[in-house]
């Protein structure tokens, strides 16, 4: 976390192509050697992205209860994911901030969310008991679901009252009824 931070400080008072590696290290107080335990590149810290990441959100899906069906299932995995407890709201919005200054971050943005998504899919197919790509519904399910989360916290960003667990509840609700 400490990394990320640094990451986000740095980026935003001087912009991703001034900031280094070992500048966002520094900031951190740990070498830039540390610094690759937790992160593959400069992007990955600024977006917060570590590689176990993928691996967690396919664990938090098989770890539901068989019964759950899969809207069941990533709606308490997006409540975890967005929990207080794992996600600073002032982080939050400082790396909002972020990528909207700095589109050369898009490409890392968009590979890290084609990289959840792809994983979220397998692990619902695994849930399923599908062979993989032979259905629509985990993709379909997958992407909407993202989406979801992603507004609800676009909503947050914007003023809405209440928590954030609260607009994923009232989302997936919104989803369960078939978005009438």
């Amino acid at each position: 976390m400490a990394l990320h931070r640094a990451a986000l400080e740095l980026v935003e008072d001087r912009g991703l192509a001034d900031v280094t590696i070992d500048e966002i290290a520094a900031r951190a107080d740990v070498s830039a050697r540390t610094f690759f335990n937790y992160f593959p590149s400069k992007d990955a810290a600024v977006l917060g992205s570590q590689p176990d990441d993928v691996e967690r959100l396919a664990a938090l899906v098989a770890g539901r209860p068989a019964d759950e069906t899969p809207l069941e299932v990533m709606r308490h995995v997006s409540r975890t994911l967005l929990a207080p407890t794992s996600a600073d709201p002032q982080l939050r919005l400082m790396r909002r901030r972020v990528l909207l200054s700095e589109p050369l971050l898009a490409p890392a943005l968009l590979g890290r969310n084609v990289r959840i998504e792809d994983t979220v899919t397998a692990a619902l197919e695994r849930r399923l008991g599908l062979t993989p790509g032979t259905d629509l519904r985990p993709r379909v399910i997958a992407a909407t679901v993202l989406a979801a989360t992603r507004a609800c916290m676009e909503h947050h960003q914007q003023g809405a009252t209440g928590t954030l667990e609260e607009s994923v509840d009232e989302a997936f609700d919104i989803l369960a009824a078939g978005l009438r």
